[in-house]
């Protein structure tokens, strides 16, 4: 039956259409594609979210950023004074600050990552360690291999830690509070230094014993492991040290010692010595490495090719406890001054020569004057030149097209430059005609020399002409007057090209650092 079938006798009913409802199949792929990419999105957005609660360093946001903002909040809420009205107290923390800074500067800093002594006494390695902790910037293993990958990779927006490339904000805190996506790739750069025996021999020594020492300390592996241990421990029992000195001594000594209360020594000499000790230390990879900061008067006097700088404005030396030479410490990061200065404030230096002084520590390690005094020559050298290829000081000798006497007769006597002025000096053609309104001489004197050569007249024969006169001559070259007479002009060419080269331009293969060198 077609549109209707026959119910009972002669009775016919209507058969309704049924309308399909199917989807084609092209509207369902659409559906399960949005619906693919729906889960992609809500998926990736789950795993960033997951990402970046894994990237937080909660031990370092809890010591850079919670406790400093509880301690401030405290001090407003009950209207505490910044400074320790208690006198005792006052000057416990600032005898405290400088314990506990110069543990890391000196320790951390200087023994740990960049070896510049040799400690004698062991207890002091654990006076670096617990009270370089106070400091709550991480353990020495954690700090001292980013530390040496900022060395190393300098301004490296992917592998420099704190790259100031990558803000103020980020070289100074984020840092800290995130962690490094490439902590594997820097663990194994420290890892491989230890393996080769570099943590503790690494120094840079001065004397003529220098290879007997380094013989003598290769062949006792057990200082390196000796120190393997120390950081290993120190690392596993940070968190303790970070809250005995940062919390329990400070309390302690406040209450028993200098006659205040518990809370005032957990604030002061504790939490806001450690967040004054923080911002000294971050300051020196922030503010030293950021040249638009012109109030800190940034120099480069060693390498400006990258952002390390020396500050010399004295408050930035005072808020970076000395360490404000970055551009001498990239260079000479062995060095255990900042300087080689006498005069510059330094107190880790002072701290470390007293140690010497004491038999604690030997083979200081100074960078000799000489190699100090050669790089700040070979920097100068390199602006200078940088400046000069930005001169006019016309087209060299040797790129002049050589023009025999014939023609330049024909160049003089041509109707098309009858109103220009030639003149020949050492063999060189010079056209002079825009300075002829300017000489001091006058015009005559020009138009009697054209086509002539004037080089006895020009250098002295009637007048004695400067430097500066020289090097405006030097820009209206034109030729080579090729008469057969050459050999002068090839000794100035040879001379004009040994005077443009630049000894520090060849710089294709050297170390990272001038010291390494």
């Amino acid at each position: 039956m077609n549109s209707s079938d026959t119910i009972g006798k002669g009775i016919k009913v209507q058969k309704r259409k049924v309308v399909s409802t199917t989807v084609p199949s092209s509207s369902h792929q659409f559906i399960d594609h949005a619906g693919k990419m729906k889960r992609a999105k809500l998926h990736e957005m789950k795993k960033q979210k997951q990402d970046f609660f894994k990237r937080i360093n909660y031990g370092h946001t809890l010591t850079v950023a919670v406790l400093p903002a509880l301690a401030i909040i405290y001090l407003i809420e009950y209207k505490e004074s910044i400074v320790p009205e208690n006198q005792m107290t006052l000057y416990f923390t600032c005898i405290y600050y400088n314990i506990t800074m110069l543990a890391f500067t000196s320790g951390y800093h200087k023994y740990f990552t960049h070896n510049s002594f040799k400690v004698k006494a062991q207890i002091l390695k654990y006076f670096f360690a617990i009270f370089g902790s106070s400091c709550g910037l991480g353990s020495i293993r954690w700090w001292a291999t980013l530390h040496r990958a900022h060395h190393h990779f300098t301004d490296d927006t992917e592998r420099d830690p704190y790259s100031i490339k990558r803000g103020f904000l980020f070289s100074h805190y984020a840092w800290l509070i995130k962690k490094p996506k490439l902590m594997r790739f820097y663990n194994e750069i420290f890892e491989q230094e230890q393996a080769d025996g570099k943590l503790e021999n690494e120094v840079f020594a001065t004397d003529e014993n220098h290879s007997e020492y380094e013989t003598e300390v290769l062949s006792k592996p057990e200082y390196t492991e000796n120190t393997k241990k120390l950081l290993i421990w120190q690392q596993q029992t940070y968190l303790l040290w970070f809250f005995v000195t940062t919390i329990v001594l400070p309390a302690l000594i406040t209450k028993y010692v200098c006659h205040d209360t518990l809370i005032h020594g957990v604030l002061y000499p504790g939490i806001l010595r450690m967040f004054l000790c923080q911002q000294s230390l971050l300051s020196t990879e922030s503010i030293c490495h950021l040249k638009r900061i012109q109030v800190t008067i940034p120099t480069q006097p060693f390498n400006d090719t990258n952002s390390s700088t020396n500050c010399n404005n004295p408050l930035v030396a005072l808020l970076t406890y000395g360490q404000a030479h970055q551009n001498y410490h990239h260079e000479f990061p062995h060095d255990y001054r900042v300087s080689n200065s006498l005069f510059t404030y330094d107190p880790t230096k002072w701290f470390i020569w007293v140690l010497e002084q004491i038999g604690a520590i030997e083979e200081l390690c100074r960078t000799p004057d000489n190699l100090v005094m050669q790089l700040k020559i070979q920097q100068q050298q390199h602006v200078i030149n940088r400046m000069k290829s930005q001169l006019n000081w016309g087209t060299p000798i040797s790129r002049l097209p050589l023009i025999t006497p014939k023609d330049f007769k024909k160049i003089i006597a041509s109707s098309s430059n009858k109103d220009r002025i030639y003149i020949v000096i050492q063999n060189i053609i010079h056209d002079i005609t825009p300075f002829s309104e300017q000489h001091p001489g006058g015009l005559a004197l020009l138009k009697a020399s054209n086509g002539k050569d004037a080089t006895k007249a020009f250098y002295g024969g009637v007048y004695g002409h400067s430097t500066a006169a020289v090097n405006l001559l030097a820009t209206m070259r034109i030729g080579v007057l090729d008469d057969g007479h050459d050999e002068e002009v090839w000794r100035r060419v040879a001379r004009e090209e040994s005077e443009a080269l630049d000894p520090s331009e060849s710089r294709s293969g050297q170390s990272h650092t001038a010291e390494a060198a």
